[in-house]
C-alpha cells in the first residue's frame, strides 16, 4: 500500500519532468533521447537544472543550436549530424544554462553569458568517461574565444 501512495503521489512529477522531443529526421529523437539519458546518468544536478527549464527539443537547419529564450531548446542539424551523442548532450547542458538565465531574467552581458555557459558545458564534459579529443578542443576554444 505505501509502495502505490508513493507511486500516486510521485507520478505527475514524472509526467511534467518529460521532455518531448520533436520527431523529424532520421532518428534523430533518438539520439536527443540518448543524450537525455547520458546526462542523467553522469550529472544529476544538471539533468534537474534541464528538467525545470526545458519542456521541449526541436530541430533546425541553422548553422548553430540555439533555444528560444523560453522553455525549448532548438539544435541545428549540423549538430546532430556529427553523430556524437556526447556532443547533442553537451549542446543540451549549454543551451539550458542560457535557457536559465531567460528564465530567471539574470541580465548577464552576452559574452560573459557565453562564457558561463560554455564554463557549464566544460563541467559536465569532465564528469563523462573518455570524451571525444576534438568536444574538448572545441569547449576549450570557445571558453578562451569568450573571455
Amino acid at each position: 500500500m505505501n509502495k502505490l501512495l508513493l507511486f500516486l503521489f510521485l507520478f505527475p512529477t514524472l509526467l511534467s519532468a518529460q521532455i518531448k522531443i520533436d520527431k523529424v529526421g532520421d532518428g534523430w529523437e533518438l539520439q536527443a533521447d540518448s543524450a537525455l539519458t547520458l546526462i542523467q546518468k553522469y550529472d544529476s544536478i544538471k539533468y534537474e537544472l534541464l528538467l525545470s527549464v526545458c519542456d521541449k527539443i526541436e530541430f533546425w537547419n541553422g548553422s548553430y543550436s540555439t533555444n528560444d529564450g523560453k522553455k525549448t531548446i532548438v539544435i541545428s542539424v549540423g549538430d546532430v549530424k556529427l553523430g556524437s551523442i556526447q556532443n547533442l548532450s553537451a549542446v543540451i547542458i549549454h543551451e539550458s544554462l542560457h535557457l536559465y538565465a531567460a528564465q530567471y531574467q539574470k541580465n548577464w552581458d552576452n559574452k560573459v553569458e557565453e562564457n558561463m555557459c560554455y564554463r557549464y558545458e566544460f563541467s559536465f564534459l569532465e564528469m563523462l568517461p573518455d570524451v571525444e579529443e576534438w568536444l574538448w578542443r572545441h569547449t576549450l576554444e570557445q571558453i578562451i574565444s569568450t573571455e
